[in-house]
């Protein structure tokens, strides 16, 4: 599976030889170029004494560069998240299971004057059919739902499952909304340090307090470029609060969690910019 998902993105074929690679690529600049060829390496296997004579295919897989999600403040950051939020909902409809949602997996660039978002990095993934993989704890610590930072969890006893990367959305956007001023993280005094100093069940607990207490503290410092998604963030870790964890059983239904846990928390302007821009 591509580690890149973009739908948008058509896929041009470069065929084997063709000396217009460059000329093709500056022509085509929303497209993911496959480009596919042979390379004669007889002489090289003679040379390291293989007596064998099949060519091999070598296939380069062209992709556009990505830029962080981080680099973005305001509501085009929040517009982007959101992006990528419906775009985790497709695929886990269609039996695609993320399962290590974090910042450095939402990623984007710029094209026809505004961001696309990009949900990268597949390769903890499963399909609907790897029912084994269900179980197998995947994800990275400080943005793991707290279902999966058990120790029941850790010896894969608890099932991932939709609302599970539906809270490391929401850890995501906490976090990229109290570490981050105009696109560059914060040089000192950074909320949320002590998360990735912790293994599972001590970030279990750090975020627990985050919840009861740290997210009312007036020691945490007020967002200014990400002061609408930390609001936003704040309703969606009510959520959280109110049906995550293992002691409160959340729903089972995949849709009424993606609209009580984000959808309805999400301002109406940007969720119309998302159907305008047709993702």
């Amino acid at each position: 599976m591509a580690n890149n998902v973009d739908a948008t993105a058509p896929v041009t074929s470069i065929p084997p030889g063709n000396s217009g690679l460059s000329a093709d690529l500056k022509s085509t600049p929303h497209a993911v170029t496959v480009v596919s060829g042979h390379i004669d390496i007889l002489s090289v296997k003679k040379a390291v004494g293989i007596d064998h004579t099949d060519n091999r295919v070598i296939r380069i897989i062209v992709l556009r560069k990505l830029d962080p999600i981080t680099t973005l403040s305001d509501k085009e950051f929040l517009l982007a998240w959101w992006e990528v939020v419906k775009c985790h909902r497709a695929l886990w409809k269609r039996g695609v299971h993320h399962r290590n949602v974090n910042p450095s997996n939402i990623m984007g660039y710029s094209f026809g004057g505004r961001f696309i978002s990009v949900l990268n990095d597949f390769d903890l993934s499963s399909i609907k059919q790897d029912h084994p993989r269900g179980f197998e704890r995947t994800g990275t610590v400080p943005f793991m739902s707290l279902d999966l930072l058990t120790p029941e969890a850790t010896a894969d006893e608890v099932e991932h499952v939709y609302r599970h990367d539906v809270e490391s959305l929401i850890w995501v956007l906490i976090w990229v909304s109290l570490r981050y001023e105009d696109g560059k993280l914060l040089s000192k005094d950074r909320p949320l340090d002590e998360w990735l100093m912790s293994n599972a069940v001590g970030c279990a607990k750090k975020k627990v307090c985050f919840m009861f207490k740290g997210i009312g503290s007036k020691n945490l410092r007020t967002p200014i470029s990400h002061s609408v998604s930390w609001e936003v963030a704040k309703k969606c870790l009510a959520m959280v609060y109110k049906h995550g964890g293992p002691l409160r059983p959340a729903s089972t239904n995949d849709e009424e969690v993606f609209q009580t846990w984000l959808q309805y928390h999400v301002p109406k302007d940007v969720i119309q910019a998302n159907l305008l821009s047709g993702q």
